[in-house]
């Protein structure tokens, strides 16, 4: 039973590995994750990560790097894509659709279409560890999330907040301590 678990976990992260992905033991990227003109080299996923279905998980221009730590769980459909640098901690829990980029789109000219606009300077995202995020929210660019963050649902995060925080809202306002 246990070589056909294995089969199974070389059969699923096999294209990300070709790819140049760095992936730790019994770690798991389940199927449809974009492997198309998209830079994995700088991905690094730690032991016993799993992350679910239609990931979307790059280096953008292949310069961002990507790190997941040990035990961390990351939900179906997220988008985790970096310029620079994205650090996700260990035991992390991030539900389904989030999404986390360390950087945004160039928008001031009214004359130049956002298709051929510039991407502003990135900024590194850090999650510590034991963090939660809810469903559907957005960690933007420079934004730190202290151990034992636990971010609201449908939550747009702009900015640092320190452990123990729960937070949620758009934009996410400390909502207590814990």
């Amino acid at each position: 039973m246990i070589h056909i678990y294995k089969f199974f976990l070389l059969l699923f992260n096999l294209p990300a590995i070709i790819k140049g992905a760095k992936i730790g033991k019994n770690s798991l990227l389940a199927p449809g994750y974009d492997i198309i003109g998209v830079n994995l080299s700088r991905l690094k996923i730690g032991d016993n990560v799993l992350i679910g279905r239609n990931a979307c998980i790059g280096s953008t221009f292949g310069q961002g790097q990507i790190i997941i730590d040990d035990g961390t769980n990351i939900g179906r459909n997220c988008q985790i894509q970096s310029l620079q640098k994205i650090h996700i901690g260990k035991k992390c829990l991030i539900s389904y659709g989030v999404s986390l980029i360390d950087h945004d789109h160039l928008l001031t000219d009214p004359k130049i279409s956002p298709m051929d606009g510039l991407l502003t300077t990135p900024k590194p995202i850090l999650i510590n560890d034991n963090c939660f995020i809810g469903a559907h929210s957005f960690i933007l660019k420079g934004v730190t999330l202290g151990e034992h963050c636990v971010v609201g649902a449908n939550s747009v995060v702009t900015m640092s907040f320190p452990k123990n925080s729960i937070i949620a809202g758009n934009p996410a306002k400390l909502i207590k301590k814990i």
